[in-house]
């Protein structure tokens, strides 16, 4: 093959709105390679690229390989994409870097090896992807193993590592996730009664941990990151999460917000709070230091769970997790007749439409809803007057037809999203 890396050919990108020229160049392997003359002249990219072959530097292989421009990826102290973030106000949490890097390193980084990063095209990650799917890999995975890959090559073409960035057009696969299950009132009732309380419940730690989330519907890191100066006037004020890999950190929508608290509750957390400073940890084994690792919280749960009758085949068959117990509030407070903008307000949901995902409607509470107001036969004529404007909501989404007797679908098919873990 006649060696061709003395020509060259020049063209123009927009980046970000601004005009770029670039030149193309063949290497002696026949494969065309793209760099950038950093010029927004077009005789001034002709006078770059003419300097650059007279020094014989047209073509020169500056790109490293995969395995050494990964090597610090996604290590948390390292990384360059992750301080790219930090420095600009973004938030990145330890738990979903630890995740990245295991998939950089389990994964991605023994297919890629010591190609050069420049080499890698969009075909390469694209029958990457397939192959990962013909080994069953689930569609979730491959998303986060999208997600990585797209940081790692957008941070690569932002400093110039990289010419052209082959991630572009990569899109993620579907998830449809199965629609999480909630308890029902009658084992709410059987998992937190006084009469099995001592066998349910051996820890009253536990117990507490689990009421609070049946009742309010906190995240689990909501509640491990409580302490005495969260609790006070009958009222919870949720300012901060934890988890074991960042600690203690904001809230998943960034905002605090204040739950109100019944007589029981308060009367539980004033007594679980004796004798701890105001910046303890209220659910802790080691003095206060730090929050029960949540691993244990799932364990108890589990327990409870199978005391009340719902094994695994059931636990399975319905979705049911600890989780589930926020979901339970959400429709519940819903069925009450409480407004979709006061339950997102009351549950830190960062958008209505989190609210309307996490309803699990049943027809019989909703229509009680419509007993209490007492409404006439004549009333019912002008049921568009009459009827809350949460109710007439329901309708205009096709939940309810508009007799209010008849649901249709699930929430999360009229709403058309896909059900998400928040």
């Amino acid at each position: 093959m006649r060696l061709r890396g003395n020509e060259f050919g020049i063209f123009k990108k927009n980046i970000c709105g601004s005009v770029i020229y670039y030149f193309w160049v063949y290497h002696e392997n026949g494969k065309r390679r793209f760099r950038s003359t950093g010029k927004r002249n077009f005789d001034e990219a002709v006078k770059f690229c003419r300097t650059l072959q007279v020094k014989g530097q047209l073509y020169s292989e500056t790109s490293p390989s995969f395995s050494t421009y990964s090597k610090v990826f996604f290590d948390y102290e390292k990384c360059p994409y992750i301080n790219h973030r930090l420095t600009r106000g973004h938030t990145y949490g330890r738990s979903w870097a630890k995740r990245q890097k295991q998939l950089l390193e389990k994964i991605i980084r023994p297919y890629f090896g010591m190609k050069a990063l420049s080499e890698i095209t969009f075909k390469d990650i694209d029958s990457f992807i397939l192959l990962l799917k013909d080994q069953n890999c689930s569609n979730k995975k491959i998303n986060h193993i999208i997600s990585t890959l797209k940081n790692l090559f957008w941070y690569a073409e932002k400093e110039k590592t990289l010419e052209i960035n082959p991630c572009i057009g990569l899109k993620p696969f579907k998830i449809i996730s199965p629609e999480k299950g909630i308890l029902t009132k009658e084992e709410i009732a059987s998992l937190f009664s006084n009469e099995n309380r001592n066998k349910i419940w051996p820890e009253t730690m536990h117990f507490l941990i689990n009421y609070i989330a049946a009742f309010t519907g906190l995240r689990l890191g909501e509640i491990l990151a409580l302490r005495p100066q969260d609790f006070s006037d009958s009222k919870l004020i949720v300012s901060n999460s934890f988890s074991p890999d960042d600690g203690l950190k904001c809230t998943k929508n960034g905002k605090s917000r204040y739950i109100p608290l019944d007589k029981k509750l308060e009367a539980l957390l004033m007594d679980c709070c004796q004798g701890k400073r105001q910046d303890e940890f209220i659910f802790s084994i080691n003095n206060g230091i730090s929050p029960v690792v949540p691993k244990t919280i799932y364990k108890r749960f589990w327990k409870a769970r199978e005391y009340i009758g719902i094994d695994e085949v059931e636990r399975k068959r319905r979705n049911i997790s600890f989780h589930s117990f926020r979901h339970g509030v959400n429709t519940m407070l819903l069925e009450a007749g409480v407004v979709p903008e006061r339950v997102q307000l009351l549950l830190g949901h960062s958008g209505s439409s989190m609210t309307a995902r996490y309803a699990h409607l049943q027809l019989p509470n909703v229509l009680r809803i419509y007993e209490n107001l007492n409404i006439s036969s004549k009333e019912n004529e002008n049921y568009n007057i009459t009827k809350p404007e949460y109710v007439k909501a329901l309708i205009n989404k096709e939940l309810l037809l508009s007799d209010v007797k008849t649901v249709t679908k699930s929430l999360n098919v009229v709403t058309g999203t896909k059900h998400t873990t928040d």
